[in-house]
């Protein structure tokens, strides 16, 4: 932990090398045994453990991290008048500068951040900090929230303070060092607030106000390095930090307006937390942290550890779940059916084809349905119930009346480029109980999501019918607006690319991960029809370094698939794409991959104690795949 925030230190900070030296030299002054090893040590790269003795000779706490939070980490204060950046305790000069040079911008953001008053609580005059996101959104934490709301069953209420009376909340956005000025806007409603197990978060419907703008919350997710500030009100807290640095820090004035810079030091695997180095109080709690280059919100302070890191949910996740709670609620509209196409328009259409790789051992069979094997919908005029199309095949579900299935082959080299065509349909081989058409996408963020891509089955002398053939519903799942699919549509594009594939051919099986706990949408047409929340995919290719099989599995997921890998809750935040092992997909669909799980790099055995990255890689472009024991990626 210390020698890699050190290391971040010495990247980010030109002041590193002075306040060390000044910091060591005073240490010296003192008599304090370690001195002189504990400088070489930090100058010039070396780990604490190879001074001996684990480090003992040197105070890893104060010297480790506290020459940054001690020197160059101030809390300037927030006035009427703007950042006030005379301070007695000097700034990173890097850190300064990008504050002087944005100042007016940096300023303007600062009039939206707020202090959270509590009016008739027991003991508390504020408690924390909370940001304007929207006319009347404000963003808080979840143990902000709490001082002041209880949940109902259908709700939030205020909760009873001091002498039965019911306690209120206002946003004060003043809260000025030596100024009487207050700017407030009454709590209104409790909007949202997380759960336990969820993101610390919550949403609070205030009064508008004319002259407080609403802040940008940033869809990307920063990495280490980045400058970063967070505003909030900071109070004495005791002795959770030391006393003499709170003095240094804060010299006794506190519960008012700081403004407190520093740069992120990492972000998690999940990407739902990054930490930082900004100087933090208690009060701190519902900060906004602010970049420093746009202005825009990219995290949310939640928590900090003395003398190690400062907490923020990342960004995405609460602009997620701000536009969520912001949706106007539409009203239904029954649409007019699909048209059908007949079942004696797919006379001669011959299907995903088991032997495209190749016969023996590289032959592929569809997924045996296990668990599934009593729900294949009947197709008429088939004994297996597997629907044919051009180049791929689906197995419908007769109980979720969505593709349990879908299984294509591609041919790379004979691919075409066609202009898109074709109006989604019906399939009249299904009796329509079995299958669901435009009245569950009307009037609802619900978008049709191809399970074969409509390029995949277009190629050689059939390839305009095969892209005409994935326009029917039984190759459509629905899928939320927000699900992000621009890795998950290439992917059979970056396998290709990524791997020495015999003849450029893939064969590729999709499909919806179907669980009890999906939900319904009951404004719509189709009110039975539960909507799946994650969708997989297996791509099979003939290496032709060897000549054998290599089959890889991914999930587009935002949370419950992986949540069990990474054990972090994940509510709101953006839906991602990660390579999985198949045999992972196999427990989590009930679906049977034969011998194609001896034939994933990422291993066949499931071992639940593995670290994330062996088990679950998330996938940003071809560099991220892993098609081969032993690749790297």
């Amino acid at each position: 932990m210390y020698q890699r925030q050190i290391e971040q230190v010495r990247r980010t900070s030109k002041a590193f090398h002075a306040v060390a030296e000044k910091t060591l030299d005073a240490r010296r002054s003192e008599g304090r045994p370690g001195a002189e090893e504990a400088r070489r040590a930090i100058l010039d790269g070396e780990s604490l453990e190879s001074m001996g003795a684990g480090g003992e000779a040197f105070d890893t706490t104060m010297v480790a991290e506290a020459i940054i939070l001690a020197e160059l980490r101030p809390a300037y204060f927030v006035r009427d008048t703007g950042i006030d950046l005379d301070n007695r305790m000097a700034g990173e000069p890097d850190l300064v500068e990008r504050i002087t040079d944005q100042k007016a911008r940096l300023e303007t953001v600062t009039r939206s951040i707020g202090r959270v008053d509590l009016i008739n609580h027991w003991s508390l005059p504020y408690g924390g900090t909370g940001f304007l996101v929207g006319d009347d959104l404000v963003v808080t934490n979840r143990h902000v929230a709490r001082l002041f709301a209880e949940q109902l069953w259908n709700g939030y209420r205020f909760r009873r303070g001091r002498f039965g009376q019911l306690m209120e909340a206002r946003m004060d956005y003043c809260h000025f060092h030596e100024s009487d000025r207050r700017n407030r806007a009454e709590v209104a409603d409790i909007v949202y607030v997380a759960q336990d197990n969820e993101p610390d978060f919550a949403l609070l419907k205030v009064r508008k106000l004319d002259d407080v703008p609403a802040l940008i919350l940033s869809k990307q997710v920063m990495s280490e390095g980045h400058p970063v500030a967070v505003v909030g009100y900071p109070a004495e807290d005791g002795d959770r930090n030391e006393r003499d640095l709170m003095e240094q820090y804060f010299g006794g004035i506190y519960q008012v307006k700081r403004f407190a810079p520093g740069y992120i030091t990492e972000r998690d695997e999940s990407l739902i937390t990054l930490t930082s180095d900004y100087t933090s109080l208690g009060g701190n709690s519902g900060s906004p942290l602010i970049s420093l280059k746009s202005g825009e919100i990219v995290g949310l302070h939640f928590a900090g550890r003395f003398m190690e890191n400062n907490y923020a949910v990342t960004s995405d996740v609460l602009e997620a779940a701000c536009r969520q709670v912001s949706r106007p609620v539409v009203v239904p509209r029954m649409p007019e059916e699909a048209p059908i196409s007949a079942a004696d328009v797919f006379a001669g259409r011959e299907g995903y084809a088991a032997d495209f790789l190749g016969d023996g051992d590289l032959a592929v069979p569809l997924p045996r349905l296990g668990a599934w094997a009593g729900d294949a919908a009947p197709v008429a005029g088939t004994a297996d119930n597997i629907l044919r199309y051009t180049h791929f095949s689906v197995v419908q579900s007769a109980s979720r009346r969505l593709p349990l299935l879908t299984a294509v082959n591609i041919d790379g080299g004979l691919s075409r480029r066609l202009t898109r065509q074709g109006a989604w349909r019906l399939d009249g081989r299904l009796d329509a109980a079995h299958q669901v058409g435009n009245a569950l996408y009307a009037d609802n963020p619900l978008d049709r999501g191809h399970m074969v891509r409509r390029r995949d089955p277009g190629w050689g002398e059939a390839a305009q019918q095969g892209e005409l053939d994935t326009f029917h519903y039984t190759n459509c799942a629905p899928q939320h607006e927000d699900l992000n699919q621009k890795d998950w549509v290439g992917l059979e594009d970056y396998i290709m690319e990524a791997a020495e594939t015999l003849a450029f051919r893939v064969s590729v099986f999709t499909g919806p991960i179907f669980r009890d706990t999906d939900k319904r949408l009951r404004q719509t047409g189709a009110p039975d029809v539960a909507i799946p929340e994650e969708f997989w995919k297996v791509a099979v290719i003939v290496d032709a370094a060897t000549g054998t099989l290599s089959a890889t599995g991914y999930v587009l997921s935002h949370g419950p698939f992986i949540r069990e890998l990474v054990e972090s809750p994940f509510v709101y935040g953006s839906y991602r794409t990660y390579q999985v092992q198949i045999a992972r997909i196999e427990a989590e669909t009930g679906l049977s991959f034969g011998a194609l799980t001896g034939c994933d790099p990422l291993g066949a055995t499931l071992d639940n104690e593995a670290p994330f990255t062996q088990v679950a890689r998330e996938l940003d472009g071809p560099e991220s795949l892993l098609l081969a024991p032993g690749a790297t990626g």
